[in-house]
């Protein structure tokens, strides 16, 4: 079977004293209105996606079998009908579960309820599988916000997979439908006086601007509470912990700037605590006690962040007082108070910490963990009011050890296990091996943290073992790569190496890790991750051509340099998602996210210097005559943050140029989002297990 091919109809642009040719560029059209109505996609091009899709298809129909045996082990590490740990909010216990596995249940989870203790009759508030139906649509995605008052539900719900949300307000008891008409980016904020507060997207899909609805009026007659004209700045908003204040965040990627007011003001009236600044950023935390505001800043160059605190009465900046001093190495990821402490979760060392302050007395004290030598924590309130009794919530796995959720007591220093995570088919953590190593960087700057895991007895040491490496490494985000991953041991217990890295562009080092590799340095990110390869490989964990390389979105952009620049490395490439054609999107002012992604990238558009650097990786304009690995692609059609044409247009010009007769397999879904298929077990089928077919394939492991 030939691969399939689309019309070329090339078009030149010229920059800068450069020539480039997008040979695709007529895809791009009406993304707009595709991305609200898939059908409206030109005949042409869905013949393609068919096409490309029955390849896929066709290539891997050999795997079918172990497909099966790939879900039925999968399905087997779920409990089926898993349920959280509740939280308590005023006389109710909430919680979610979902049902077992048939037809037309167990794919989405329900949202529960019971009055003042847990043996008490369950009432459901949202039932996710109930609602799914009623869409008639394979795709189905919901967020739901409760009342202040509980009585009322405000549910959004999207059946394409845009991001968009058709958002409704029902009674809870009664199931009576309030509110209906309002559309909404997916963030949306219950207040006092059953005021809801959202945020509404434009038509290149920016979050630009709040509104608020009032129960007792027509969402037609909903008011603007704040609209940003910058189309480089994204709006959300929030609530105090407290119910007190509500925060109107914009924000660029390095920028920020809140406005703020008390929620149930008649006429919304936001205060500005600072203007924005270029990379000057900021986050609020309210503390009543206090009637004080503490801010997580990178002011006066505290890289890392220091916590500051004002008085809510004249928070400009030039009230602020360090409450926390910066300290380098030691970067905060965020905070948040419940009544009497105030949490921080800090990174440093390449490893997540958990400190806890006491607000009337300033003790502070860390919180202690199982001794293992890759381990992820978080931190959370244990209830959804501001007084917790002193309790945070904790979550710790680590790369073999599944899940546990703790209620911490701040005041006695306890851990009280609230739920493990129950693998049905049996997990026995004694059988992995995990472990953290790092590399040098190839400029010798930082040093690079690996994790890896391994089935005792299955690691030869000799570079003959399989090893996937999964990255992403983008604006300053840092990926868990201690945490436990149920789907990972189906290849991990046929003998691969499973491998996660942090380089520079995420911040696992420290916000300048992250910082040092954005525009003009932005390829330290793809010479760390070969670094990477090189101290595998040095240890005899793997061997080139034994490497898989996994990443998606703006980590596709590394797959492609890599790809183009050192495919010797590599037996195959996976990239989902992918942002890939970066120039032609960065110059092309009518996308979405464009101008936003300057401060990432640069500006080719005004700048030489940021157009001939992107040049140099971008993974379109770096395809090669040469042979490439195995190449694997997804995408989705309705992605509103990385255009479904971006991977067409890459695959097209590789088989066009490469020197192999390897095959590309590209799978497009009609039916999920940025992140893939919503319903639980179409993720693991159309998502997760094709994918690992592929790569079974080949390594001749396929055939069960």
């Amino acid at each position: 079977m030939q691969p399939p091919k689309l019309e070329k109809r090339p078009k030149k642009h010229k920059f800068w004293n450069h020539e480039i040719e997008d040979n695709h560029y007529y895809l791009e059209e009406n993304w707009q209105e595709i991305i609200k109505n898939p059908k409206l996609l030109p005949q042409p091009i869905q013949d393609y996606i068919a096409a490309e899709n029955q390849y896929a298809n066709n290539y891997l129909k050999d795997t079918k079998k172990i497909q099966d045996i790939l879900f039925e082990e999968m399905r087997g590490r779920i409990k089926e009908d898993e349920r959280s740990a509740e939280m308590k909010y005023g006389d109710y216990y909430y919680y979610s579960y979902f049902r077992k596995k048939n037809k037309d249940q167990g794919h989405y989870s329900l949202s529960c309820r019971k009055f003042k203790n847990m043996k008490a009759k369950e009432e459901i508030i949202f039932d996710g599988d109930l609602e799914a139906k009623k869409v008639k649509s394979k795709y189905f995605s919901s967020v739901t916000g409760l009342s202040l008052c509980q009585k009322y539900l405000a549910v959004g719900t999207d059946k394409i997979g845009n991001e968009e949300y058709n958002l409704i307000i029902r009674e809870i008891k009664t199931k009576k439908i309030i509110s209906k008409g309002i559309k909404t980016s997916g963030n949306f904020v219950w207040a006092k006086k059953n005021y809801l507060f959202y945020v509404v997207l434009n038509k290149e899909r920016r979050p630009y601007k709040v509104m608020r609805h009032s129960m007792d009026a027509d969402s037609a007659k909903d008011i603007t509470v704040f609209e940003e004209k910058d189309p480089s700045f994204f709006v959300s908003c929030g609530l105090s912990h407290d119910d007190r204040f509500m925060y109107i965040s914009t924000s660029q990627h390095d920028t920020d700037e809140v406005w703020f007011f008390e929620c149930d003001q008649e006429t919304p009236k936001p205060k500005l605590i600072k203007k924005r600044e270029l990379d000057f950023e900021y986050s609020v935390d309210y503390h009543p006690e206090g009637n004080r505001f503490f801010i997580l800043t990178n002011k006066d160059k505290a890289v890392d962040y220091k916590i500051m605190e004002v008085r809510v009465d004249s928070p400009s900046p030039e009230n602020w007082k360090t409450f926390l001093e910066h300290k380098v190495g030691c970067l905060i990821l965020g905070t948040f108070i419940v009544k009497g402490w105030l949490i921080r979760i800090v990174r440093q060392n390449f490893s997540n910490e958990v400190i806890i302050t006491n607000l009337k007395t300033y003790e502070e004290h860390k919180v202690n963990f199982p001794n293992e030598e890759c381990y992820s924590v978080s931190a959370s309130p244990a209830t959804i009011d501001y007084d917790s009794k002193d309790l945070i919530r904790i979550g710790f796995s680590s790369l073999k050890t599944e899940g546990r959720v703790y209620d911490y007591s701040c005041k006695t220093r306890k851990l009280v296990l609230k739920k493990k995570q129950i693998i049905p088919s049996g997990h026995d953590g004694n059988l992995y091996e995990q472990k953290k190593i790092l590399a040098k960087s190839e400029d010798g700057k930082v040093d690079i943290p690996i994790t890896l895991l391994w089935k005792k007895g299955m690691l030869k040491k000799d570079g003959n073992n399989p090893c996937i490496v999964s990255h992403y490494s983008m604006y300053g985000s840092t990926s868990d790569i201690n945490s436990f991953n149920i789907l990972r041991l189906s290849l991990v217990d046929r003998g691969f190496v499973s491998v996660g890295v942090n380089v520079r562009g995420s911040s696992a080092g420290g916000n300048n890790y992250y910082l040092k590799a954005k525009k003009l340095q932005k390829m330290k990110t793809f010479f760390d991750l070969k670094s990477t390869f090189d101290k595998l490989i040095e240890e005899k964990y793997t061997s080139k051509g034994n490497i898989i390389i996994t990443s998606g979105s703006a980590g596709a952009m590394s797959n492609g340099y890599l790809m183009n620049n050192h495919p010797e490395y590599f037996k195959g490439v996976c990239t989902s998602v992918g942002f890939v054609t970066i120039l032609l999107t960065m110059l092309n002012d009518k996308l979405p996210l464009s101008k936003i992604e300057e401060e990432q990238w640069g500006a080719p558009r005004t700048s030489k210097e940021a157009f001939e650097y992107i040049l140099k990786y971008d993974p379109y304009y770096g395809i090669k005559s040469q042979p490439y690995p195995q190449l694997y692609f997804s995408n989705s059609l309705t992605d509103p943050r990385v255009g479904f044409y971006e991977s067409f247009k890459l695959i097209q010009k590789i088989r066009e140029r490469k020197k192999d007769n390897h095959p590309i397999i590209m799978r497009c879904e009609i039916d999920a989002s940025h992140a893939g298929s919503s319903s639980r077990w179409d993720y693991l089928k159309k998502d997760v297990i094709p994918e690992y077919a592929w790569i079974l394939k080949l390594f001749n492991k396929h055939k069960a």
